[in-house]
């Protein structure tokens, strides 16, 4: 699904994995030792790819658009840590079995790589887009909450989406709309960006969750809706055909290995 995408943008993608994998090594350790930071291919790139291409159609990528896209990238692997912790945490990474204890070194780490958020930007003089940021984190929050209350629900579906869309899709949308404003994209082409963001979140948010294609389907069509009001440059035709084999492959885009 992106890896002919990934060709095109390589050396960004290069540079903002160096900046994750530097930040991730403190005078503990490695923070992996400590937590679950493993993710599939898809989703080692998909958010930054966004954050790039999204940057690239209205101008360069600059250092601050490599930040931009760590920080995104921080904040998912921060919720998918904090999502998965449990009493097996313990076991998994040898942290004694004491109740008093639990499951404390996968919520530190997460708590961490929320605070990069925060000291990435200040250090690139990015503090602008602090709020929009901490508000994204928020309905993430909120949306993980509504997750955890579905457990105990027979028929989840109008409650999956909401959630989706507190998730997913305002990630994605952060991901197009702040990048296409850091690289000067005029205002009615950030309000597009985010909507194209957030449809494509909503149908990869559903995929991941096991729904139907059927269910993404209306989404990935707002998403082609939206791209075609943005300026045609190689970069939307690339984000073109990433909604094209979400549409054609489902799950499958989802997990597939580059």
């Amino acid at each position: 699904m992106l890896s002919h995408i990934i060709e095109q943008i390589e050396r960004e993608l290069t540079w903002v994995k160096s900046l994750i994998e530097d930040h991730l090594k403190i005078k503990a350790g490695y923070l992996g030792s400590f937590a679950n930071l493993e993710l599939s291919p898809v989703n080692q790139n998909i958010r930054p790819a966004l954050v790039i291409l999204s940057s690239r159609i209205y101008g360069n990528v600059t250092e601050k658009t490599v930040v931009l896209a760590s920080v995104f990238q921080f904040i998912y692997m921060a919720a998918n840590v904090q999502r998965g912790v449990s009493e097996s945490d313990t076991e998994t990474f040898g942290i004694p079995e004491d109740p008093s204890i639990g499951s404390q070194f996968p919520v530190l780490v997460g708590d961490y790589l929320y605070g990069k958020f925060f000291s990435l930007l200040s250090e690139a003089g990015m503090l602008t887009l602090l709020s929009p940021i901490a508000e994204i984190i928020c309905n993430m929050h909120e949306g993980g909450i509504m997750k955890q209350k579905l457990k105990s629900q027979t028929s989840p579906t109008r409650a999956l989406r909401d959630a989706i869309q507190k998730e997913s899709a305002e990630l994605f949308g952060g991901c197009c709309s702040l990048s296409a404003q850091l690289a000067g994209a005029p205002v009615v082409d950030q309000k597009t960006m985010r909507r194209f963001g957030k449809s494509l979140g909503m149908a990869y948010g559903l995929l991941e969750e096991g729904m139907k294609a059927e269910h993404a389907a209306p989404y990935l069509l707002e998403a082609k809706e939206a791209l075609h009001l943005i300026p045609c440059k190689p970069e939307r035709l690339w984000l073109e055909k990433l909604v094209c084999n979400l549409s054609g492959q489902g799950l499958a885009a989802c997990r597939m290995v580059i």
